[in-house]
């Protein structure tokens, strides 16, 4: 009962952190935005200047890289330079409010918790421990907690990518409608048209203002392969080609292009829906029949052991629980598997 008592504690003081958070969160959205598009422009500038010297690439420059892309794609409203602002306060603010809370919570503790065989002995206090020395587990539950909202954002890419396959379709056919027009207005009115769910409603918006404001022929470039990398897909790389091909030398044949590549597209679609359709009951089994099994095996051996023993066996010996962890890897293993064939990208492969 004490347990759940700190518990509780702990709850109230991330609350009141919060609700710090909310407080000040209006003074710092204020000099958020200008600090973002000052720090991309430092970012731009630094990548520009390495670019003109043979040296190893900056590791700042990468990690910034690294994040830019993943929200360009991943945040709805994604804003360049202001989003990864963002993502990195809130990441920050975070980290900073699980150790402090845990770490008054653990102030708190009549004495110094120590873990052992749930099934056996539980939870145990032993003698306090010094403040000094009571940080090591704030700081490995505030890392954990911070390295949330990052693997919640890999995630959120992760489906995206796969809805961008399915979505570039729509934006070919709606592009196929304006190409008297040149390439910048073609992303522009395209982008317009899309519904709000298309996932690359945003990135195509980016893209357009990129062929219309580039400096040089690398920089475009580079925001072109950024949208084509961002769907990963042969179908994308061959888009963009057509739109770099166009911006050099006119949209005369866009349109034929492109509807070639919508044709393309559709047949493969039909090519996956058939595949899956008939791979459907094997895909099921792989996702829920593996969870299935498991519940009924369990429930068959504490029929026959009875539940006391079949408990005992199964969590108070290292055996037992060597192959209970093995069974949740592959029942882990086998629903990520399944998932990712039940919806593949639209490519050639």
């Amino acid at each position: 009962m004490e347990l759940v008592f700190y518990i509780i504690r702990l709850a109230l003081h991330l609350l009141v952190v919060y609700g710090l958070w909310l407080m000040v969160k209006p003074l710092v959205e204020r000099h958020l935005r200008q600090l973002g598009q000052k720090i991309d422009l430092q970012m731009n500038l630094r990548r520009s200047l390495l670019r003109k010297k043979v040296n190893k690439p900056d590791k700042r420059i990468w990690l910034y890289r690294h994040l830019d892309d993943l929200l360009y794609f991943a945040h709805r409203r994604y804003e360049p330079g202001i989003s990864i602002m963002r993502f990195t306060m809130r990441t920050v603010f975070l980290f900073a409010a699980v150790f402090l809370s845990t770490l008054l919570t653990l102030r708190e503790l009549p004495g110094h918790m120590s873990f052992s065989n749930p099934f056996l002995e539980g939870i145990s206090f032993g003698e306090r421990m010094p403040i000094e020395e009571a940080w090591r587990l704030p700081l490995f539950v505030s890392v954990i907690a911070a390295s949330i909202p990052y693997l919640r954002m890999r995630y959120t890419y992760a489906q995206r990518k796969v809805r961008g396959s399915y979505d570039l379709l729509d934006v070919i056919k709606i592009a196929s409608k304006f190409t008297h027009l040149s390439v910048d207005s073609i992303l522009s009115r395209t982008a317009d048209h899309l519904t709000v769910d298309n996932v690359l409603k945003t990135p195509l918006r980016l893209l357009g203002a990129g062929f219309a404001n580039y400096s040089n022929e690398f920089e475009l470039k580079e925001e072109a392969m950024r949208f084509s990398g961002a769907i990963g897909t042969t179908f994308a790389i061959e888009f963009v080609s057509d739109l770099l091909y166009c911006e050099k030398e006119g949209t005369r044949h866009l349109k034929s292009s492109l509807m070639m590549l919508n044709r393309s597209m559709e047949q493969q679609r039909e090519t996956i829906l058939t595949v899956k359709a008939g791979s459907r009951d094997a895909i099921s089994l792989g996702i829920y029949g593996n969870l299935v099994v498991l519940v009924s095996s369990v429930g068959t051996f504490m029929y026959m052991l009875k539940p006391d023993v079949y408990f005992k066996l199964q969590f108070q010996t290292k055996v037992g629980l060597a192959f209970l962890m093995v069974i949740i890897s592959g029942l882990f293993l086998s629903f990520i598997i399944s998932t990712i064939l039940a919806r593949p990208k639209l490519d050639y492969h």
